[in-house]
């Protein structure tokens, strides 16, 4: 039997054998209709009284079976007719739809989508949130309009007043979805969705405040403050036209915090028109693989606002992205009417008291109109001891206590009673940058506020960035955190490097296609047919081995590929501006080359920067393991780097701690190993030994081998590094193969030694010196 569809979310819709169906009697679409949303089987006299009700019983029990004749013969076909039998289903007076007959309505989609949505109270984590999400989106695609838009039977029919009922019940179970939709998009800052969610929920319900707030809160965090002035000044509109009533208190506060917002001195600016495209050589990057993280922040987020104060460090690597997402959080709690305060601490502050609290607390009360109503005179003459420019704008403020050790209590409680202010006010986000650099004097504040804010249930949530390699090394930063978790919840949010699709990902918003409209090839899809596509997927898989994720790095990368004209910038058909890879750079990632100078500037600075701060012996050991390429046991480091055992392992727990260096599981019976936690720092470091300590940390390398009964394709490469150049050919034919010349030692190593890739990058890099 054919397929029989039914849409009823809008004008109503009937196909059947995929031929969508036309009736001449409007009756009997109604009657098909009726059967199928309401389901089950139906008394032949109540569908006659409900479809005609001013006929007599007779005549409209006649009707009826001109309207299943009407029905059969539209929904037969020759297998059916064969059979006897259609759709329809008739058990002596009754009358419904064949329920094992091939059926499909909306409705069943909207109300499964609508029953899973209700049975969460908070968007699940993944995978099952984007499954929800997906579902959702699915159902509410299927919604055209109300229900049976447009489709009445008239003259006061029973049939038009179930209409109205269903037309009520179907507009809030979408208006639900729409809602629980949008939140969730709002939630993982999904700004366009949730502008096109809100959007089409706000078509369906222009009073809807809700929706309205939502939207303008969308639209403050993308930057756009104009458009979300708009959505008010709609709203306030409709809201007297149709209903003679004012906003709400809260949509009224959300509009009062978008008119300060635009006033105060250091405001987000507005973002750009949407038909206005970024400069050629801008490269502008989303944030990828942080939904996780965001989601964590929005939750901590929603305590703190309840007044329930939190604490949530954004834990990971130098360039991990901390920062970045920080920035996109703060943005998105602007929109919900929070305050932020933020302060950034320097690697000086140990010698800059309070430098952190200084640059958070300055420029809000510098834009404040009246500082005097936020504070007594005695609190802001303490407060004075921090911005000495309140004594300028208020010189008659009284001298503040010369007592150091009540000095230093007044000043807390200073500090501590604004930001109750502030936070009565709005909920409060105070974010500190860099953490790990903050002074001792700040954390003790810090200690202090924390107390305060549990004590009084204040709405704070305190951010703050902080390297993972600096909380390791930094004991008296841990021990503080431990102490102010003892009063207040503090939990970590910890960044890791992006995946290989996530990288990918990245990449594809980064690099446009070489056509207009041509879509970047993902790793979800098979391999692409077209040649022009194969090096961009080439490009992805280069980037990620040559960074191992890491967001600056892979940026800076990228950046530098612009730079020496490997990316560039063409104007597409729709106006926008996109990077296409050039040749060169093509025939590099085809050839699966990795030349030095593909390292950014920048990123070997900070690299360097971080092992200028090991000790010594530390260095030694990441030197070795540079040199040596591979993962390599403690003793096997400690051989090569000569150094002591004791000393070894106080600088391998250092070189670890610093994040420079990674510990692998051992195996069952063997020993732990030790890596690069990045390709690119082992070639820094590799490159800044200079030729003489290169050759002799290979000549260590290769006796340590050599003892050990290595691969021959290691010891090829470590002969040949360190000069010795008879041993290399020796080994080569020991591996089984005699060549003449280093490309033919490569191959073997690449086919003989089952080895990172590590290796094989640095027999590519001495083939490439060589030649």
């Amino acid at each position: 039997m054919s397929l029989l569809r039914l849409a009823v979310l809008g004008p109503p819709q009937v196909v059947h054998d995929g031929r969508r169906l036309s009736f001449a009697l409007h009756k009997a679409q109604a009657l098909l209709l009726y059967l199928a949303v309401e389901g089950g089987m139906h008394p032949r006299s109540k569908l006659a009284a409900f479809l005609w009700p001013d006929s007599e019983p007779h005549d409209a029990r006649t009707a009826l079976r001109n309207a299943l004749t009407l029905l059969r013969r539209l929904l037969s076909d020759d297998e059916a007719s064969l059979a006897g039998h259609s759709h329809l289903r008739s058990e002596r007076d009754l009358l419904g739809l064949d329920l094992h007959a091939p059926f499909e309505l909306d409705l069943d989609v909207v109300q499964q989508a609508y029953q899973q949505a209700r049975r969460i109270s908070a968007f699940p984590s993944e995978p099952q949130g984007s499954a929800l999400a997906a579902q959702v989106q699915h159902a509410l695609a299927l919604v055209r309009g109300s229900f049976l838009d447009g489709f009445w039977l008239g003259k006061e029919a029973p049939f038009d007043e179930w209409v109205q009922q269903q037309q009520q019940q179907w507009q809030v179970r979408v208006q639900f979805l729409l809602d629980r939709l949008s939140s969730w998009q709002e939630e993982a800052f999904e700004w366009e969705p949730a502008l096109a969610t809100l959007t089409r929920w706000l078509a369906l319900d222009p009073l809807s405040e809700e929706a309205s707030r939502r939207l303008m809160r969308v639209h403050l965090a993308q930057g756009d403050a104009t458009a979300a002035g708009r959505v008010y000044a709609t709203l306030r509109t409709r809201l007297a036209q149709e209903l003679q009533v004012q906003p709400s208190a809260e949509t009224l506060a959300l509009a009062e915090h978008l008119r300060t917002t635009q006033a105060r001195p250091g405001s987000r600016p507005t973002r750009r028109p949407t038909g206005e495209s970024q400069s050629p050589g801008e490269l502008v990057a989303p944030l990828v693989g942080r939904a996780a993280a965001l989601s964590q922040l929005v939750g901590s987020f929603q305590q703190a606002r309840q007044g329930r104060p939190q604490v949530v460090l954004l834990v990971g690597e130098a360039g991990i992205g901390k920062t970045r997402l920080a920035t996109e959080f703060v943005a998105w709690v602007k929109a919900q009417g929070a305050e932020v305060l933020s302060g950034q601490a320097f690697e000086m502050g140990g010698r800059l008291p309070y430098q952190p609290l200084v640059e958070a607390l300055r420029p809000r009360l510098e834009a404040e109109n009246a500082p005097e109503d936020l504070l007594e005179d005695l609190w802001l003459a303490e407060l004075a001891r921090l911005l000495p420019e309140l004594r300028v704008r208020y010189p008659d403020l009284p001298a503040p206590t010369q007592d150091d050790l009540t000095a230093k209590i007044r000043l807390f409680e200073a500090v501590a009673r604004l930001v109750d202010v502030l936070a009565q006010r709005a909920p409060l986000v105070l974010l500190f940058d860099d953490l790990h650099w903050m002074d001792g004097a700040s954390l003790d504040l810090l200690r202090y506020l924390g107390h305060d804010w549990i004590r009084k249930g204040s709405r704070v949530l305190l951010l703050a960035t902080v390297r993972s390699e600096g909380l390791e090394l930094h004991a008296p930063l841990a021990a503080e955190l431990s102490d102010l978790g003892r009063d207040l919840p503090v939990s970590q949010v910890s960044l890791q490097p992006l995946s290989q699709s996530e990288t990918l990902q990245l990449l594809e918003a980064v690099v446009g296609a070489r056509e207009p409209g041509m879509a970047v090839p993902s790793r979800a899809v098979a391999a692409p047919s077209s040649e022009v596509e194969k090096p961009l997927v080439g490009l992805g898989d280069f980037l990620f081995a040559q960074t191992g994720g890491q967001p600056l790095y892979l940026l800076e990368t990228l950046k530098l590929l612009r730079e020496r004209q490997w990316l560039v910038p063409r104007l597409a058909a729709d106006g926008t501006w996109r990077l296409e890879l050039a040749v060169e750079m093509a025939t590099i990632v085809a050839q699966e080359r990795s030349p030095r100078e593909l390292v950014p500037p920048s990123v070997r600075a900070m690299i360097l920067a971080r092992l200028a701060k090991l000790a010594q012996s530390a260095r030694q050991l990441v030197r070795a393991n540079a040199v040596l390429g591979t993962l390599a046991t403690a003793e096997r480091l400690w051989q090569v780097a000569e150094v002591e055992v004791q000393a070894g392992l106080e600088a391998l727990e250092e070189a670890v701690r610093s994040g420079i260096l990674r510990e692998e599981a051992p195996g069952r019976g063997r020993p732990a190993s030790y890596g690069f936690a990045h390709e690119l720092m082992r070639d820094v470091v590799y490159t800044e030994l200079g030729e003489a300590r290169r050759q002799v940390l290979h000549q260590r390398a290769l006796a340590r081998l050599q003892n050990e009964g290595a691969p021959g394709a290691e010891l090829v490469y470590h002969a040949r590094a360190s000069g010795e150049a008879e041993a290399a050919d020796r080994y080569s034919v020991q591996a089984g193969v005699a060549v003449d010349g280093v490309t033919g030692h490569d191959e073997q190593a690449r086919t003989l030694t089952p080895r990172p890739p590590v290796v094989a990058t640095m027999l590519e890099a001495l083939k490439i010196e060589r030649l």
